[in-house]
Parts: structure tokens; C-alpha cells; sequence
């Protein structure tokens, strides 16, 4: 099959007046560099951003970028790849998460509420914190927290792992329950999806509960 490449024009505009001044349009035909007889490589571009906002694209899965027509493996890894060294660049050192010890700063939010509060903290692949969320209120049980609930956000993030963490308003960190029964719930879910389920804390004004110091959590 021949393949279409590039035209020279976008390189040599580029060298003369800068990689900001190419449009979203010109840097994507540089960084694909070829097409299809089918498929010419600024159609593609075109249809990709088209299709995806720019800042939608970071969000997009392989799979979802090779249903283009003409996007092929090669052209979607090249894709994310370029974003996510972009994300690396310009985005801030992010902090690991380690052990239940570096969570607790994170749970100031929940840990005087006066009623129950349900927080998840998401984590990329590297263990840093991507994403903190308020799930639910008002207790943790089956009718107030579903798994659904908590993995959601792991499918747009996109985060690889996440620790859970409630409230006890009575000072008491000895998990109920209901405490016990979701989180093997939520246990079960994960394993489902591939998602890492690292920690449940129970978190009060004094004192912490980890599952997973306790060896109540196991993956």
C-alpha cells in the first residue's frame, strides 16, 4: 500500500516561524506524518479533532482512536504518547502515595464532619494522587454507597488504583459491618475491572483504622 506522506510546507513553516505558531491542525499532521491513498494525513487530522476536542484526546483509550478509519495502532500510540510527555512537562510533581500515613493530610476534608462521609482518592499507575472526590454522605452501607459509585471516575481519569475513606463522627475507628461487607463489595468490583483497590481508612478526629494494616484488604 502506498503511503501518503506529509507535505514539507508545515516542517518548513514550523522551522521558520516556530512550533506555537502551527495550528492544532499542523502539529497533529507532523506528529502522524502519514496517511492512506484513503485517507490523506490532514483529513485524518482533521476528522481526529473533529471527533475529539483537543483537550478530550488525553482521555481517549487505543481502542477508541483506532475505530477512526485510518487510524491504525501505530498512529494512536504516537498520539498519546506525545500527550502524556506534555502532561509530564507542564504539569506539577505529583505526591506518592505510599502507606496510610501519607493519606491522612489528604483527609482533613471528612475527619471532623459531624455526619459520615464517604472519599475516594484515585492514583495513577505511578502511585500519585491524580484526583480527590466526595462519593457519598451520610454513612457507608449498601444503600449509600454503590461500587459504581467509586470506580466511575477510574474510566476517565484515568487512574489505576484508588484508596477509600469514611468518617466515624463517634470517635470510634472499629470498622461496623457494613463497613466490613462494602468493602468486600467494592473488593470483588475492582478485581472485576482491573482496578487496584490499595486501602479502606476509617478516619476520626484522634486516630485512623487502615484494612489494609489490619490484613483485611488483599488483592
Amino acid at each position: 500500500m502506498k503511503i501518503i506522506h506529509n507535505k514539507p510546507k508545515i516542517r518548513e513553516k514550523l522551522q521558520k516561524m516556530g512550533v506555537e505558531n502551527l495550528t492544532n491542525e499542523e502539529l497533529l499532521i507532523i506528529l502522524l506524518g502519514s496517511g492512506t491513498p484513503s485517507m490523506p494525513v490532514k483529513k485524518l487530522a482533521r476528522k481526529i479533532l473533529h471527533q475529539f476536542p483537543l483537550n478530550k484526546i488525553h482521555l481517549q483509550s487505543i481502542e477508541k482512536l483506532t475505530n477512526i478509519s485510518g487510524i491504525g495502532f501505530a498512529h494512536a500510540t504516537k498520539i498519546l504518547a506525545s500527550i502524556e510527555l506534555g502532561k509530564r512537562n507542564s504539569s506539577p510533581s505529583l505526591e506518592k502515595i505510599m502507606s496510610p500515613t501519607s493519606v491522612i493530610p489528604h483527609l482533613h476534608k471528612i475527619r471532623h464532619k459531624t455526619k459520615e462521609h464517604t472519599m475516594c482518592l484515585y492514583l495513577n499507575a505511578r502511585s500519585e494522587l491524580i484526583h480527590t472526590e466526595i462519593i457519598a454522605l451520610g454513612g457507608l452501607n449498601y444503600t449509600l454507597l454503590e461500587p459504581k459509585d467509586v470506580l466511575e471516575p477510574t474510566l476517565t481519569l484515568p487512574a489505576t488504583a484508588f484508596i477509600l475513606s469514611h468518617n466515624h463522627p463517634s470517635g470510634n475507628t472499629k470498622p461496623s459491618l457494613a463497613d466490613k461487607k462494602s468493602t468486600e463489595q467494592l473488593l470483588k468490583a475492582s478485581q472485576l475491572l482491573g482496578v487496584k483497590f490499595l486501602d479502606h481508612i476509617i478516619i476520626t478526629k484522634q486516630a485512623y483504622f487502615s484494612f489494609k494494616e489490619a490484613g483485611l484488604l488483599k488483592n
